[in-house]
C-alpha cells in the first residue's frame, strides 16, 4: 500500500509513479523481502532489524533504517505490535507485523497535518504518537504507589510483595523503553544522511526532550516503588521484632516454674514431702514468681 504526499494533500495509490514529492509505504512483514527486492533494499538489514526488539537506529549510506516495538500503554506488558522504518530522502517504507494499527497510526497522522503535510512531518507524528498515551500510565502507576502506600500505613494491608513485583516490572519495562526510544531519538537528530529538514529536527529534538522527562519520571517512580517496599520491609521487621518480644516475655514468666518443676522432679527425697502443706506451698511459690515477674516487667514498660 502506497501514500502519494505533495503539497497541501495526499492521496492512497495503487503503484508509484514517480512523479511523488513524498512517497510513504505500508507493508506486512510478508511481503518485506520482496519489497526490499524491488527497491534495492538490503535483504539482511532488513532481517537484522525484525530480530531486534523495542527500538534501534542504524544510520547507512543515503538511508537510515529504524526498528520500534510498539507499546501498548494500557498493558505495558504486552507489545501491540513491531515496525521496521527505511527512511530514505523522499521515501519511508513501514514493514509491520501489524498493518491494520500501522495503517491507522499513519491515516491519523496525515489527517491531522492537514494542509501542512509532508512525509517529514508524517515521520516525526508517528514518532510523537509511540508516547502519545504515556501519561495515563503514569498516573495510574503513581496513583496504585500512593494507595500500596496508605494500606501499609494504615496497615490495611500486610502483605503487598505481588503488588511491588508487578510495579517493579511494569517499571522496568517502560524505563527498557524509553531508554532505547531516546537513543533513537539521539542518533535520528543527527540527521547523517540529511532526509530530515531544520524544522522538522527542531520537532525531533522537542520530543527528545519531552521522551527524556518521561525517562526521568520512570526513574523517580522506581524510586518510589523502592521507598514503599523498604517501608514494606521495615514494617515486616517490626512486627516481626513484636512477635518474638511476645514469645521471650512468655518464655522469661514461665521460665521459674520450669526450674520448680526440675528442682522436684529429682528423684530423692526433700522435706516438703513430708510437710501435709508442702503441695499448696509449691503452687503458691510458682503463682508468686509469675505475678512478680509480670509486676516487674509492667514496671520496666516491656509488655
Amino acid at each position: 500500500m502506497y501514500y502519494s504526499i505533495k503539497s497541501g494533500g495526499w492521496q492512497r495509490i495503487a503503484e508509484p509513479t514517480g512523479q511523488e514529492e513524498g512517497l510513504l509505504g505500508i507493508f506486512p512483514y510478508e511481503k518485506m523481502l520482496a519489497c526490499g527486492k524491488k527497491w534495492g533494499i538490503s535483504a539482511e538489514i532488513l532481517e537484522e532489524a525484525r530480530r531486534f526488539s523495542y527500538a534501534r537506529y542504524d544510520s547507512f549510506e543515503n538511508f537510515d533504517c529504524v526498528s520500534l516495538e510498539m507499546l501498548d500503554f494500557e498493558n505495558i506488558l504486552l507489545s501491540i505490535g513491531s515496525v521496521i522504518l527505511y527512511l530514505e530522502k523522499g521515501k519511508a517504507f513501514f514493514f509491520t507485523s501489524k498493518m491494520d494499527i500501522v495503517t491507522a497510526l499513519l491515516e491519523e497522522c496525515l489527517e491531522g497535518l492537514g494542509e501542512r503535510v509532508t512525509l517529514n512531518r508524517v515521520i516525526y507524528s508517528f514518532f510523537e504518537l509511540q508516547t502519545k498515551k504515556d501519561d495515563i500510565i503514569f498516573d495510574s502507576i503513581e496513583k496504585e504507589i500512593m494507595d500500596l502506600e496508605q494500606a501499609l500505613i494504615a496497615t490495611e494491608k500486610r502483605d503487598c510483595v505481588s503488588e511491588i513485583i508487578s510495579l517493579r516490572k511494569r517499571l522496568m519495562v517502560l524505563k527498557k523503553y524509553y531508554e532505547q526510544f531516546l537513543n533513537v531519538l539521539d542518533i535520528l537528530v543527527e540527521n547523517e544522511n540529511g532526509i530530515f529538514d531544520g524544522k522538522t529536527l527542531r520537532s525531533f529534538k522537542m520530543l527528545y526532550r519531552r521522551t527524556e522527562r518521561r525517562f526521568q519520571n520512570v526513574l523517580n517512580l522506581r524510586e518510589y516503588v523502592t521507598q514503599v517496599r523498604e517501608s514494606y520491609e521495615a514494617e515486616v521487621d517490626i512486627s516481626l521484632n513484636t512477635t518474638m518480644k511476645i514469645f521471650t516475655v512468655v518464655t522469661t514468666i514461665f521460665l521459674p516454674l520450669t526450674l520448680i518443676v526440675g528442682w522436684y522432679g529429682m528423684n530423692f527425697e526433700m522435706p516438703e514431702y513430708a510437710w501435709r502443706y508442702g503441695y499448696f506451698f509449691v503452687c503458691l511459690l510458682s503463682v508468686a514468681c509469675i505475678a512478680g515477674i509480670i509486676i516487674f516487667f509492667k514496671r520496666k514498660k516491656w509488655f
